[in-house]
């Protein structure tokens, strides 16, 4: 086994993630779990399903559900009609297409904070321009998202 001198070490090239849009917030998924961006012409509503649910779809022969994470996150839950826009995570096999509005771009995920009063669901944040991009913990969402308890409770 070889070890890197510490120089090669320190430029390994930093995290990025994946910049979208939620109800006119910035947030961001690490490109290690993000898959792609695609928009759904056609999901089923689940009957009796969880509110963030919104529905599945059929991603080229995998059946993925649909989330609303805006609930999770604090914000107000969108309107999601037909050809919903989704960014598809992924995480231990666990696939989900996350509603979005809009993608705003790749960008290196350097300058990472946490404030203790963030919830669970939420990683930290990156100030950009002035402006907090919240980065969302995908493990945190999945592990959310995969209880068995309907009354999960999400701070």
């Amino acid at each position: 086994m070889t070890t890197l001198p510490a120089e090669a070490q320190a430029l390994a090239p930093p995290a990025r993630a994946c910049m979208v849009s939620l109800a006119g917030c910035r947030f961001a998924v690490e490109v290690r779990f993000s898959r792609e961006v695609v928009v759904l012409d056609e999901y089923t509503r689940v009957p009796l399903a969880p509110a963030h649910l919104l529905g599945v779809a059929n991603l080229r022969g995998n059946i993925v559900p649909l989330v609303d994470v805006r609930p999770l996150l604090g914000l107000a839950p969108a309107t999601a009609g037909r050809e919903a826009r989704a960014l598809v995570v992924e995480r231990e096999g666990v696939q989900l297409a996350l509603l979005i509005d809009e993608v705003l771009g790749l960008e290196p995920l350097d300058g990472l904070g946490r404030r203790a009063d963030e919830g669970d669901l939420i990683a930290g944040h990156v100030a950009r321009d002035g402006d907090a991009t919240i980065l969302v913990d995908i493990d945190a969402l999945v592990a959310a998202l995969g209880s068995p308890d309907d009354t999960m409770e999400v701070r």
